[in-house]
């Protein structure tokens, strides 16, 4: 599609209406592989933080270690929050530290998140190790956490979703996530969520793009605004 061609990229787009059971698929071959969850993972880092009692709530402080961690907005003590909003991964990796690689393990297992791997390091699974994720399965897991089908409490439910806001605008209210995994074959970026409108069901919506090109310039903005323009084509963002 031009969109991603537009951007020298390559990618893949799944869209599922809830309202009118109807799915888009742009690429549709690309939208069972699996690749590296990166950062997506934290939507599902931030429901277990808060449920396994890690995190106390939106607001809970993580002391930073001292390390430099590449940017001024995670080398500082961070709330849970602030470490979804700027992505921060030393965040992240402390709360599955705090729950243990067996607790995590039985976490991803339960939940059938992916391909449920720990290999690599299972507080880095998700950037560097076995974690492996396709963009159908980033549609199930996102559909069940929206509709409340998962092992968590209300509280958590509630906590999360209102951490996973990115817009909120004439009514349609963005809750979405980005992911970034570079590696020496390139990059791999996600953006991944839902829409709520008023008097409709949510709009799901999974966007990977890969590119060799390590130094792409647009590769961070092209995740996000490719999506919106898919989603403003399918009438789901304004």
């Amino acid at each position: 599609m031009h969109l991603y061609a537009d951007q020298n990229l390559s990618g893949s787009f799944i869209g599922y209406d809830a309202q009118t059971d109807h799915w888009l698929f742009i690429d549709s071959a690309r939208c069972d592989s699996a690749t590296l969850p990166a950062s997506t993972f934290k939507i599902l880092g931030t429901l277990i933080a808060l449920e396994s009692g890690v995190a106390s709530d939106a607001d809970h402080v993580i002391a930073w270690d001292g390390r430099d961690y590449g940017r001024a907005a995670t080398n500082r003590d961070l709330a849970l929050r602030e470490a979804y909003d700027v992505s921060v991964y030393w965040y992240f990796r402390e709360v599955v530290r705090g729950i243990g690689p067996a607790g995590f393990k039985h976490w991803l297992d339960t939940l059938g998140y992916g391909n449920a791997d720990t290999t690599g390091g299972y507080d880095q699974c998700w950037v560097m190790g076995g974690l492996r994720i396709t963009p159908r399965q980033q549609i199930a897991f996102l559909r069940k956490v929206q509709a409340e089908e998962l092992p968590f409490s209300p509280r958590t439910y509630g906590i999360a979703k209102d951490i996973m806001v990115r817009e909120d605008t004439v009514g349609h209210i963005l809750r979405a996530k980005t992911g970034w995994a570079m590696g020496d074959s390139g990059s791999v970026g996600w953006y991944v969520g839902w829409v709520e409108a008023p008097q409709r069901a949510p709009y799901f919506f999974a966007n990977r793009v890969t590119t060799s090109d390590t130094t792409h310039a647009s590769f961070a903005q092209a995740r996000i605004a490719i999506a919106k323009a898919v989603l403003r084509e399918a009438g789901a963002w304004p």
